[in-house]
């Protein structure tokens, strides 16, 4: 486990329901290796998906249209995402919401899906700690790794890195390794 390359990531989309048009318009994502963030090799971007942003969506993230108008589509971006995440276990907080706009990226894309190994650090909360709230925002500052802002794919990639390793300190890698379960899709 100590020579496994974690790689914490989060999506911003448009809205909720990847399955009734919602889709991805932000994705980050930074490597962990021996019990270190390495923001030197992070993945990070901004994605046109080829709909406008509803109003609800742009007050929640602070994206607009104008925003992702130049960025490149899921098309361009999904294939290099998928092998950047090759061979790493995925980390992210609620990770079943943006796997499925992955799964949907990945289908848009003509590629396989993802089916990396992953660990949610919401299921990793609500099973070790008890009573929650456990939403990223608050288990950050809890732990006292908020990094002063939320709701953007790379500041809340960056918060899921250091609330995992607080939870690896805290529980031991080997105690966390029932939590690592595969994708299917």
């Amino acid at each position: 486990m100590n020579q496994q390359v974690f790689v914490s990531f989060d999506l911003e989309t448009t809205g909720l329901k990847p399955y009734l048009g919602d889709r991805i318009i932000e994705i980050a994502a930074i490597p962990i290796f021996n019990g270190k963030i390495k923001r030197k090799y992070e993945f990070h971007t901004l994605v046109n998906p080829n709909i406008k942003i509803p109003v609800e969506g742009s007050q929640f993230h602070k994206l607009n249209n104008k925003d992702i108008e130049n960025a490149p589509t899921i098309i361009e971006v999904f294939p290099k995402f998928k092998e950047y995440i090759s061979d790493t276990i995925l980390v992210s907080h609620n990770i079943k919401m943006d796997m499925m706009f992955l799964d949907l990226a990945a289908k848009e894309s003509g590629i396989l899906p993802v089916d990396n190994y992953y660990i949610d650090t919401l299921e990793i909360a609500k099973e070790l700690l008890g009573k929650g709230p456990y939403s990223l925002e608050h288990l950050a500052k809890k732990f006292n790794v908020y990094v002063g802002k939320s709701h953007r794919a790379y500041e809340d990639a960056l918060m899921t890195a250091r609330v995992f390793l607080f939870f690896v300190n805290k529980f031991g890698i080997k105690s966390l390794r029932d939590f690592i379960k595969k994708w299917r899709g």
